[in-house]
């Protein structure tokens, strides 16, 4: 679906290469019919949303009103039904559906009921189920609001001027709170709301899909210098497709979806596409719950990583070389810890699987589900923490880059809050900020076609891995790892990275605070050369001297930036002196991991900086 922002932006919206005062006129039209958007009732302030995470929601939808189930599902994935008032098996059948949920957004276009006795009886059956659950409706235009009697008794109603693409879109986005309205009624509508009624809702509490303009920028510049780039790697083969999001002051200004999921150019790439995040799982993983730890006073830091796991406190298995290392050192890279082990190499011997670990079909004591067909031994994890015990140490204080830290972080976490790390993550972060596609294992929770496929692995799984993690320390851990191992769309992985850019809060929530954030956010160790902060990636410590071809992740990163690259090639950022978000998401071990032309060429980064340079040219 074509929303506005999008690559093929639907009617309304910016064109590409649209003319000079186009976009201003855009950018009024758009602020006019964000100003007549006119709640009618809010009961106990059901509006804008909160607490996502409570009940089980359903959207509802009559008539063309597919633009606004598009944005609707951005915020909160959550089945669509749709209902052809025209017809009673298609009312009956949406009335059954509607049973096994509690919360339901409705969307009303004008005309999609008929005005006769039968139809309108169906049309009140409908309203008598929404009156039974928490629902907010959405009418598009004054026909809507006057055919569909019995609105004024739910809990949530809201009046569009009509049912433009524009007009559903912003709807959706007051329903969520990315804006708000002060807008009353210019005329009388039905019996129950008089000339001059209406009610004032928040916005700014969670991310808003705009245009450029509405940041201050321009988005002529912006789409030409992002497309050039993408288009060059596309060209280049550096990977079959990719997504970019930029959001500036809370503001989603470019989400565009490019290329396909292989080379073989049969399957596009969609917006609600579900990518292998590999590395960047270390800042989306392990450190919220590390920083919600850390704000809760349950842990400290600097403290060795034996205070937190027996298994080293207690030297279950030999005498330990890591009793001393810290937590600090541990995540900011500077513990002498090895960089990687490759675990799966000693499960396999002259090329065939060694029936000790391995299974075909899931049995008892082999349900570690490590590709389509291949089950793996379940205490194996057993011998990566002792591998990762015993490992040889390196020079402590000098930065080297390491998986192993973020590999048993999921371990420290459960011992300290004594719950299980996803189950942590999901119900604690991802479900309330409605990020429900940030998970591991998607398999097991989406649709297959909607996980955009990593290597065709010829060494360990010997199959395309599609679904599973792309990284063998995160797989032969069932998928589940601090290291790597989680996916996620570029719009749910965005509500997460805005949340720290607000300082730990977003839509009306706080999960953090400032302080730690902007503790785990800064560079921690300078006087070692080591740019790094607790989990996240900086910007290397001399970056403005450098030239462009040195910066690093570009010239117009600020010192207060900070993101993580992966290896899959995924890169994000964020920048608190722009209140700048930047995702990348591709595929690029596509068909084999050999292929490194994305950093060659410096995809990411150039893309970066181009919005830096956008940025730029306004101040």
């Amino acid at each position: 679906m074509n929303l506005p922002g999008s690559a093929a932006p639907c009617s309304l919206s910016v064109e590409r290469g649209a003319a000079e005062n186009g976009n201003l006129k855009e950018l009024q039209i758009r602020k006019e019919t964000e100003g007549s958007l006119t709640v009618l009732v809010n009961r106990d302030g059901i509006l804008p949303l909160e607490e996502l995470e409570k009940g089980s929601f359903a959207l509802v939808i009559t008539g063309d009103a597919e633009v606004f189930a598009g944005r609707v599902t951005d915020y909160l994935e959550m089945p669509v039904i749709r209902i052809d008032m025209f017809s009673g098996m298609s009312v009956a059948k949406g009335l059954e559906r509607l049973e096994e949920y509690d919360r339901v957004i409705a969307g009303f276009a004008a005309g999609a009921i008929p005005a006769n006795e039968e139809q309108l009886n169906l049309a009140h059956d409908l309203i008598r189920k929404l009156e039974e659950k928490k629902s907010v409706a959405v009418v598009f235009g004054s026909p809507a609001l006057t055919d569909w009697k019995g609105l004024e008794r739910l809990d949530g109603l809201v009046a569009a001027p009509d049912g433009s693409s524009l007009a559903q879109d912003l709807s959706a986005q007051l329903v969520f709170g990315a804006t708000g309205t002060s807008a009353t009624l210019p005329e009388a509508a039905g019996d129950h709301f008089p000339a001059g009624w209406g009610m004032e809702t928040s916005g700014g509490l969670r991310l808003k899909y705009t245009i450029p303009e509405e940041a201050g920028l321009d988005s002529r510049v912006l789409y030409r210098r992002t497309d050039s780039i993408v288009y060059a790697g596309l060209d280049s083969e550096a990977f079959p497709g990719c997504r970019v999001l930029v959001a500036v002051g809370g503001k989603v200004i470019l989400d565009n979806a490019y290329g396909y999921h292989t080379y073989d150019r049969r399957v596009k790439v969609e917006k609600g596409d579900i990518y292998d995040l590999a590395s960047v799982t270390k800042i989306t993983g392990p450190l919220p719950v590390y920083m919600k730890l850390v704000d809760e006073k349950a842990i400290d830091l600097g403290l060795p990583l034996s205070h937190y796991w027996d298994d080293w406190q207690n030297r279950l298995f030999r005498r330990s070389n890591k009793e001393d290392l810290t937590l600090i050192d541990l995540l900011t890279h500077q513990s002498g810890i090895t960089p990687y082990l490759n675990y799966w190499e000693r499960t396999v011997r002259r090329g065939n699987y060694i029936r000790r670990w391995y299974r075909h079909e899931e049995l008892d004591g082999f349900s570690t589900q490590i590709g389509s067909h291949l089950y793996l031994r379940d205490n194996f994890n057993q011998r990566v923490y002792r591998d990762i015990r015993r490992s040889d140490l390196l020079p402590h204080g000098e930065y080297r880059y390491s998986c192993l830290p973020f590999i048993v972080s999921p371990r420290v976490i459960e011992n300290i809050k004594g719950r299980d790390y996803s189950e942590a993550l999901y119900n604690d972060f991802y479900k309330p900020l409605g990020a429900s596609t940030l998970r591991y294992n998607p398999r097991s929770h989406f649709a297959h076609h909607r996980i955009v496929p990593t290597e065709v692995d010829n060494n360990f799984r010997r199959t395309l891995v599609s679904g599973f993690v792309h990284d063998e320390a995160a797989a032969v851990l069932g998928g589940v790892s601090g290291n790597a191992g989680l996916f996620s769309t570029a719009g749910d992985l965005a509500k997460l990275l805005q949340m720290y850019l607000n300082g730990g809060e977003y839509g009306g929530r706080r999960y953090l605070s400032q302080e730690v954030i902007t503790e785990f956010a800064r560079v921690q160790f300078p006087e070692n050369n080591n740019r790094r902060g607790i989990g996240f990636d900086k910007p290397v410590i001399d970056n403005h001297e450098r030239s462009a071809e040195r910066a690093y992740p570009c010239k117009g990163a600020s010192p207060d930036s900070f993101g993580h690259s992966g290896f899959t090639g995924t890169f994000v950022w964020m920048d608190p002196d722009y209140d700048l978000l930047y995702i990348f998401l591709s595929n690029r071990v596509h068909p084999t991991r050999d292929n490194n032309l994305i950093s060659t060429l410096n995809i990411r980064t150039e893309i970066l900086q181009a919005v830096y340079d956008t940025i730029g040219k306004q101040k």
